[in-house]
């Protein structure tokens, strides 16, 4: 999976880099302000994609002593740099430039080019979203989309996903602003497009930032815990459970705890012999609680492959209580 989807981010990558290029050369002969804030945005998305690379080398070193549950959650971090990266040379500047337009106008030349390498962008940046779409699709199963891309790890796909979609969107609202400002012999259209794309790629940005700030901040996984609480009412040994908690350490690698009480007669069905002593007992109850134990984890694991540490806790009451009754104290 992690080979997978730094293949949507190397593919991005080249994408952006390329079509930025295009941006910057065609912004200087036509004087277009949208296409500059254009250029921007691959510029902002190629970087990202280097901070998304760079988080995921970082996050497959193995887990040491000060790091015992690894370093996934560096994926977290560096894609919410990129985020910040969005906001601030793709965001600001965007508008920044487009603000610049409206009151400095100019008249936009040279048309045909502009509209050649917007058409050329959409078709990369279109194959780019359509391989990550494809991506997300294979990989969230029977879940919609967007109920997936809210409870899923996978920040660096899902950051070039929305990059691409946004990029996309951006570009028909570029080839809208230009053509009218050549239409019109006015900039006013151009730099209201700029405008326009600087609050899409803002929009982006704080989805973004409001993502990894959840997941680098423990936030649980609805969907694993809602598997895991079925599993938890359909087994016939369970009595209750409570504390359910489910914490993301990085993509595919989550972390289940739970207090767990097991129904008497599946700890002690097989405790009716007279002559039973104390030992036999312990070692009765405790090997029964650690078969029930290890059924459960087993269905967890098939249920939820994602899911790497379990930690049951099993409640004692009723155990004091039998071996009370059992083994009263005289």
């Amino acid at each position: 999976m992690k080979e997978h989807s730094t293949k949507q981010i190397v593919l991005a990558f080249f994408g952006n880099l390329m079509v930025g290029i295009l941006k910057f050369i065609v912004a200087g002969i036509s004087g277009s302000a949208v296409m500059f804030s254009e250029g921007l945005h691959s510029v902002a998305d190629t970087a990202n994609q280097l901070f998304l690379l760079f988080g995921i080398k970082r996050a497959e070193r193995p887990a040491d002593e000060e790091h015992q549950f690894g370093f996934g959650k560096e994926r977290f971090f560096w894609s919410l740099i990129a985020a910040f990266g969005i906001l601030i040379v793709g965001c600001v500047l965007s508008i920044q430039k487009g603000i610049h337009a409206i009151t400095n106008p100019e008249t936009i030349s040279h048309i045909q080019w502009p509209l050649i390498v917007i058409a050329i962008s959409i078709l990369i940046e279109g194959y780019t979203l359509l391989v990550t779409y494809r991506f997300l699709h294979k990989t969230k199963g029977r879940v919609g989309l967007f109920r997936y891309i809210d409870s899923s790890s996978e920040t660096a796909v899902i950051t070039v996903f929305f990059e691409d979609m946004a990029a996309v969107l951006g570009l028909f609202i570029a080839g809208f602003g230009i053509t009218l400002s050549y239409l019109f012999h006015t900039s006013l259209y151009d730099g209201v497009a700029s405008i326009v794309i600087g609050i899409l790629l803002g929009c982006v940005a704080i989805f973004l930032v409001n993502k990894n700030k959840e997941l680098l901040t423990d936030q649980s996984h609805l969907i694993i815990n809602k598997k895991v609480e079925a599993i938890f009412v359909s087994h016939p040994a369970v009595e209750q459970y409570h504390d359910l908690r489910t914490i993301i350490f990085g993509p595919h690698h989550v972390v289940v705890v739970s207090d767990v009480e097991f129904k008497e007669e599946f700890v002690y069905e097989d405790m009716t012999k007279r002559n039973e002593d104390r030992k036999e007992y312990t070692e009765h109850v405790i090997k029964k609680i650690g078969l029930l134990t290890d059924q459960l984890e087993t269905q967890i694991r098939a249920m939820c492959p994602e899911v790497k540490e379990i930690y049951l806790e099993v409640e004692q009451d009723h155990i004091i209580k039998t071996k009370k009754e059992k083994f009263p104290v005289s």
